[in-house]
């Protein structure tokens, strides 16, 4: 016959995120200039008319740099550390 194997109870502890993995304010207030910049891209491309260059050229350039630029810069960015070994001056 086969043996059973008991469960072992396992002391789970909750997983602990160090403090710069998290999200800081900066990153929010770069994400919401992102999504301000993409609204902004958006408008734009609804304001002209649909052959005119405001249309066809300028809104996609300011997308794109919401859409590949502002909003990845928002998702990586990190606080670079202070290391301490500043020097004071008197």
């Amino acid at each position: 016959m086969a043996k059973v194997q008991r469960k072992r109870k396992s002391s789970r502890r909750p997983l602990e995120v160090p403090e710069a993995e998290l999200p800081q304010k900066v990153n929010y207030m770069i994400l919401a200039f992102g999504v301000i910049v993409v609204i902004l891209g958006f408008l734009v491309m609804s304001a002209g008319d649909a052959v005119s260059s405001l249309s066809v050229t300028t809104a996609p350039i300011i997308l794109f740099i919401g859409f590949c630029v502002i909003i990845p810069i928002g998702i990586i960015y990190k606080k670079p550390k202070n290391t301490g070994t500043e020097e004071t001056t008197a």
